[in-house]
């Protein structure tokens, strides 16, 4: 089935205009998802305060285990609360080779923040390559039905609609992108600083 408005049986006039709008509404809606489902995770993922952070460093030092697990609590979610209770844990149960554990555990947060990012990357690269392939389509479609024409129209509307579609898309996911790798970077460091500060105390005989 051929473009109704065609004056020629070319592979641009077979594509329907609504084809490029609607593979970028369907991106759109996969990457407003990933920005959702990462706006709650990394809300989730409160910094340890710093005045807690001290009194777990004191009460390793002491080796209290259940007293700096008591400490930290359930409420911050954090990758670096995380790695400290589960460390306080296995030492408390007395656990031999607990470093490994916690470097596994380690890889797993950082593989929980990296989720979803790379297609977050992806979309926010596609998007505007998507709305360069309608304008181009729209473009051709115009000088294929000839000016003045109704199929020209449509064409030319079609190179509009379609270039802010994808910039529309590109610009808010390259925005949160950015912001959630920051997020994540610090919770990284928030872990490193653990591991250095906190666990060496969980050596000690």
């Amino acid at each position: 089935m051929f473009f109704p408005f065609a004056k020629s049986d070319s592979i641009i006039s077979s594509v329907p205009p609504q084809t490029i709008p609607i593979l970028i509404i369907f991106v759109s809606i996969v990457g407003f998802t990933i920005i959702v489902e990462r706006l709650v995770y990394y809300w989730r993922l409160k910094a340890i305060p710093q005045d807690h952070f001290r009194r777990v460093r004191e009460l390793a030092r002491e080796q209290k285990w259940d007293e700096a697990k008591d400490v930290l609590g359930q409420d911050v979610q954090s990758p670096a609360a995380v790695l400290l209770r589960m460390a306080f844990d296995l030492k408390r149960r007395g656990v031999e080779f607990w470093e490994e554990d916690i470097r596994q555990e380690g890889f797993r947060q950082i593989y929980l923040m990296e989720r979803y990012l790379t297609g977050l990357g992806t979309i926010a690269t596609i998007a505007p390559l998507l709305g360069v392939l309608g304008t181009v389509i729209g473009i051709v479609r115009s000088f294929a039905e000839g000016a003045g024409t109704q199929g020209a129209e449509v064409g030319i509307s079609e190179a509009l609609i379609t270039t802010a579609m994808g910039l529309g898309i590109a610009i808010p996911a390259y925005i949160f992108y950015n912001l959630f790798s920051r997020m994540k970077e610090e919770r990284i460091t928030e872990m490193e600083n653990v591991t250095d500060l906190v666990l060496p105390h969980l050596n000690k005989r």
